[in-house]
């Protein structure tokens, strides 16, 4: 989870990403991509910060996992003269993570913000 959101974090700030395919499903990295793209025909790019502050495990097969984090978040989004237009800044934001195993591979498959 820290990857995907340092991953998505990089993408979203107009940095080059490493293969979200190692680690989370190929619709959710092109949800990140679009979003990019969004943002870059706008002239605008995000700088996220984030980090997780408690990690619960909520259900578990040997084939699926659902997990409650709790992450400190804030984004900042600047435009294409590199001036501020928005922040948000979310001291204790509820997320739910599934994650799936198809083959010895767990990957990010969803997740759920503001739980």
């Amino acid at each position: 989870m820290e990857r995907w959101l340092s991953e998505k974090a990089k993408v979203l700030s107009g940095s080059e990403s490493e293969d979200f395919a190692i680690f989370a499903r190929k619709r959710l990295a092109n949800r990140v991509f679009k979003e990019r793209e969004k943002d870059k025909s706008l002239g605008e790019k995000q700088i996220i910060v984030t980090s997780i502050t408690s990690l619960e495990i909520q259900s578990r097969t040997n084939k699926r996992i659902a997990v409650k984090a709790v992450l400190r978040y804030k984004d900042q989004r600047f435009n294409s003269k590199g001036e501020k237009v928005s922040e948000t800044i979310i001291p204790s934001l509820g997320v739910q993570y599934i994650l799936g195993r198809e083959k010895n591979i767990w990957q990010l498959v969803d997740y759920i913000s503001g739980i």
